[in-house]
């Protein structure tokens, strides 16, 4: 059954309905899509009751104003983005009744760019090929424009008002670091510029759910950095003839025919999601077994999201 949620009276620059992605079908092109910061969706989905994949508003940039239509239970995880209810500053990283008429406002950004929207039930829309990810290249679905009304699968308010405590809240920085394994393409480029790599700051240029281009040190090839196509995914770190690298996101192509430098590890993806544009990056090299461990360990993280949720005193 589904439930009325909420009106959309401004849609702000990008706001579009997301899940963990469509699995299964990237032999056909089709790319996993899905949540920007996935990490931010699954902790919101666990703060309250849902399953960690189910779907929520990602809010990207701000510019954003919903009326409730009816009372639920949500939850705001991911970026700051001046998130007002009613005006006054809107609970973040905890569960809160959006009530009948409540506006709920988000600016812009103060710490991240996207912001996610998790509602007790999760969010009722269409579902293509398993998912209920926006994917508008592949005319899976479309962003949300203002005048658009949005539903949930339930209108249960059955849980007490927790949050995440402070010290497991994602901390979205300006200057960051991420790891990534690197590619079988490392005897394509000059072994001086892949030192470089390690060595320089990368700053964002331009970017969107496809992908994020870099300016920075340019990286330069043995011939040529033209291959064979060959699979790429969220993370991917592409080198283009241009030589400067480009960080393959969500809604990326499947396939790709250039020279790859490595892939940033799941662990580190939230980071490079919530980045804007101007932020800096430093990139590491790691092992594939330190890797999977981190791997794990997100993966224990976010399967304990209900025990590690403290309760919050009602106010």
């Amino acid at each position: 059954m589904s439930y009325l949620l909420c009106s959309i009276e401004k849609a702000g620059i990008l706001t579009s309905i997301q899940d963990l992605g469509r699995f299964g079908y990237q032999h056909y092109g089709v790319p996993i899509s899905g949540a920007m910061d996935k990490v931010a969706l699954q902790i919101g989905n666990g703060l309250v009751g849902n399953d960690l994949g189910a779907a929520c508003l990602e809010v990207t940039m701000g510019g954003t104003t919903l009326q409730a239509s009816h009372d639920h239970l949500v939850a705001i995880t991911g970026a700051d983005l001046d998130a007002k209810l009613n005006g006054r500053r809107a609970p973040l990283w905890s569960t809160f009744i959006w009530r009948k008429g409540d506006t709920l406002t988000f600016k812009g950004p103060v710490e991240g760019i996207r912001a996610y929207i998790a509602v007790q039930g999760g969010l009722d829309s269409d579902s293509i090929l398993g998912s209920q990810s926006v994917y508008e290249r592949g005319q899976m679905g479309r962003h949300i424009q203002s005048g658009d009304q949005l539903y949930s699968h339930s209108n249960q308010i059955d849980r007490k008002k927790i949050g995440l405590s402070h010290d497991k809240r994602p901390s979205y920085d300006k200057d960051i670091d991420v790891r990534m394994v690197v590619s079988q393409h490392e005897s394509y480029i000059k072994k001086e510029s892949i030192e470089a790599f390690f060595n320089t700051t990368y700053t964002v240029s331009a970017g969107d759910r496809m992908g994020i281009q870099l300016d920075g040190e340019a990286m330069t090839f043995q011939d040529t950095g033209d291959i064979i196509s060959e699979a790429v995914t969220f993370g991917t770190v592409q080198v283009p003839s241009s030589g400067t690298p480009v960080i393959l996101m969500a809604d990326s192509q499947t396939t790709g025919g250039y020279v790859t430098i490595g892939n940033i590890i799941r662990a580190d993806l939230w980071k490079i999601a919530q980045l804007p544009p101007g932020g800096k990056i430093n990139f590491h090299k790691i092992s594939h077994e330190e890797a999977r461990k981190l791997s794990k360990d997100l993966h224990a993280f976010l399967s304990s999201l209900q025990k590690e949720a403290k309760y919050i005193p009602s106010k």
